[in-house]
């Protein structure tokens, strides 16, 4: 994969305990199996967990022990959530959004382990979980090695539930300037590729927001996490360099110049929000360019960009 598309993605691939692997399609039980988890901290902090090590179940075990007031996820949504892994064998932790600093976000259904989807459906926003997940509803006798996880090992999750985030723009359709490359998109509306048409204007100097679906939610501010989902090519209708609509939408930090310093731009754009953002060179790979991926020092760039949810 390209040094671009790394860079890019690097921020927004789902963590590595979520994706799916062989398992069963048992219901999960709460209660019985957890007496020996002890969970302490309030849901809007990272949890202590604790057990004896060598802890383990045969079946699935969910244990809500804060409710929430919220809406009830269901089993295909996309939510944002905190969580803590700990792996029961050892008490040692493999991963956690509290670690990352941020929450993550991603959508329940095919392609995550069926352990983490037992956990979350029919749970309400503003939960806090506790969740033991057997091999055979997490990766199955062959475990994940890069997290130390074998194929014995129980885990065991805490998880907040923040939101259920949308899974595209929502809001009042805005019909863009003429002289910016068209934005196609496929029959459900979702963002294919930009298309030169007559009257696309030459690249211009300074980054352009223009929004193309404006949202109804609250302005995203500078430090904020927001879930997004985008695709970007080269201006005006060049080589597609990343589209991440065909995945969960992943949180970003808006503010710190990523993925790029024209993504700080988006600052003062509604939740809810599709917008085209033209990035000139100064506000993406600078005169080097990325020679790896095909972008030269004076190419600019030009997205589609999805604001979900900020937080």
């Amino acid at each position: 994969m390209r040094c671009y598309v790394r860079r890019l993605l690097s921020l927004l691939v789902i963590p590595l305990l979520f994706l799916a692997a062989c398992g069963d399609d048992g219901s999960a039980s709460a209660g019985g199996g957890l007496e020996g988890v002890t969970v302490e901290g309030d849901p809007q902090s990272k949890p202590k967990v604790e057990f004896e090590d060598g802890f383990s179940v045969d079946t699935m075990q969910v244990e809500t022990l804060v409710k929430g007031n919220g809406e009830e996820v269901g089993g295909t949504d996309t939510v944002t959530v905190d969580y803590v892994g700990i792996n029961g064998r050892n008490g040692q932790e493999f991963d956690s959004s509290w670690k990352n600093g941020q929450p993550v976000t991603f959508s329940l259904g095919p392609g995550m382990i069926s352990g983490f989807n037992k956990a979350l459906a029919g749970q309400t926003v503003g939960s806090r979980v506790v969740a033991a997940i057997p091999p055979k509803d997490g990766y199955g006798s062959k475990g994940n090695p890069q997290a130390g996880i074998k194929g014995t090992d129980t885990l065991v999750f805490t998880i907040d539930i923040r939101e259920i985030t949308p899974s595209e723009a929502q809001g009042r359709a805005v019909t863009p300037p003429a002289d910016l490359p068209h934005l196609l998109t496929d029959a459900q509306g979702v963002p294919e590729k930009f298309h030169e048409v007559k009257g696309t204007a030459p690249a211009p100097a300074q980054v352009d927001v223009q929004p193309v679906i404006e949202g109804t939610g609250e302005p995203v501010t500078a430090g904020q996490a927001v879930a997004m989902k985008f695709l970007g090519q080269i201006y005006p209708a060049g080589k597609t360099l990343v589209n991440t609509y065909p995945q969960s939408p992943q949180s970003l930090p808006i503010g710190q110049g990523q993925p790029l310093p024209c993504f700080d731009e988006l600052v003062g754009q509604n939740v809810g929000s599709r917008v085209i953002l033209v990035c000139p060179p100064d506000s993406a790979f600078g005169p080097q360019g990325n020679p790896q991926a095909g972008v030269k020092g004076t190419d600019t760039l030009v997205f589609a960009v999805d604001l979900l949810s900020a937080s």
